[in-house]
C-alpha cells in the first residue's frame, strides 16, 4: 500500500503445528482512509466483508472518513483510550521513556478487561470466517491487541505473534510525518527521532502487560477468548488455516 500505513496480511505466519494462514483473509493497518486511489483499488480487489474501526469519532477526519465509508463495508467498534497528544499530563518538550511507557502500559492493562464488546465484534467476524481488515489510528495498540487475539486463536506461537506485533515499529516515523499536522501540539514542537519512535512505536513490554492481565483474569488466552469474547476457536481455525 502507498499511503495506508502499517498494513499487512497474516498469511506469512505459521501455527505451532506449521499450518499456514490463508492469504488475503485477515489484514491489519493504520487508518485506511488516508490511502491513495491505487490503495483503494487494491482494497476493493481484496473483496473485504468488513472493515472494523477501533477509533473514537474525534480521532477521525470526517471529510476522509465519509468518502471512504461510502466505498467500503465498515463496522464501528470504538475503543476509548485517552489521546496522548491532547492529554494535559504530557508536555511534548519533556517526554521521557518512563512516562511514555506508563501511558501505554496503562492502556494495555485495560484492553483485555474494559473492551469486551468491541473485541467481540472482531471475534464474531472471525467466527463467521469473514475476510476483514481491522484498524485504529496508528494500527499498533488497539489493533495490535486485536491481532494477538486472532493469532492466538489460530495457535500461532507467542514468539511469532510478538515478532509481527513489533513490526509496527517500522512505520513509526512515517506515521508521525503523516499525522503531525493534525495535532496542534505536535505541529508546534520539534520532537527528537528517538521520542517519535517511542510515541508511534511499540514495545514487547506493552503487549506483555495485556497478557499478564489475561493470565490474572482467565489463566489462559484460550479461556479468555472463549469466556470473555465467545470465540469458536475450532471454527476460526477451520475458516483461516490451510
Amino acid at each position: 500500500m502507498n499511503s495506508i500505513l502499517n498494513f499487512r496480511d497474516f498469511s506469512p505466519l505459521k501455527t505451532r503445528e506449521n499450518a499456514a494462514i490463508r492469504a488475503n483473509k485477515l489484514f491489519r493497518s493504520a487508518a485506511p482512509e488516508y490511502g491513495t486511489k491505487d490503495d483503494f483499488s487494491r482494497l476493493h480487489a481484496l473483496n473485504l466483508d468488513t472493515i472494523i474501526d477501533f477509533r473514537e469519532e474525534d480521532e477521525k477526519r470526517p471529510e476522509l472518513t465519509q468518502t471512504f465509508n461510502a466505498q467500503f463495508p465498515r463496522q464501528a467498534a470504538a475503543i476509548n483510550v485517552a489521546n496522548l497528544f491532547d492529554h494535559n499530563t504530557f508536555d511534548l518538550n519533556h517526554l521521557t521513556e518512563e512516562n511514555i511507557d506508563f501511558y501505554y502500559q496503562s492502556i494495555y492493562e485495560k484492553l483485555p478487561t474494559h473492551f469486551h464488546h468491541q473485541y467481540r465484534t472482531l471475534i464474531d467476524c472471525a467466527n463467521r470466517g469473514e475476510t476483514m481488515l481491522f484498524h485504529c489510528s496508528a494500527g499498533k495498540d488497539r489493533t495490535g491487541f486485536g491481532a494477538y487475539l486472532l493469532l492466538s486463536a489460530l495457535d500461532v506461537h507467542i514468539d511469532d505473534i510478538m515478532e509481527d506485533y513489533l513490526r509496527s515499529n517500522d512505520s513509526a516515523v512515517a506515521l508521525y510525518e503523516a499525522r503531525k499536522h493534525e495535532h496542534e501540539k505536535m505541529a508546534c514542537v520539534e520532537i527528537p527521532k528517538a521520542t517519535i519512535e517511542r510515541l508511534f512505536g511499540v514495545k514487547a513490554a506493552y503487549l506483555d502487560t495485556a497478557l499478564h492481565t489475561i493470565q490474572a483474569t482467565h489463566k489462559t488466552s484460550d479461556r479468555y477468548l472463549k469466556e470473555a469474547l465467545f470465540a469458536d476457536i475450532d471454527a476460526i481455525r477451520a475458516h483461516y488455516l490451510l
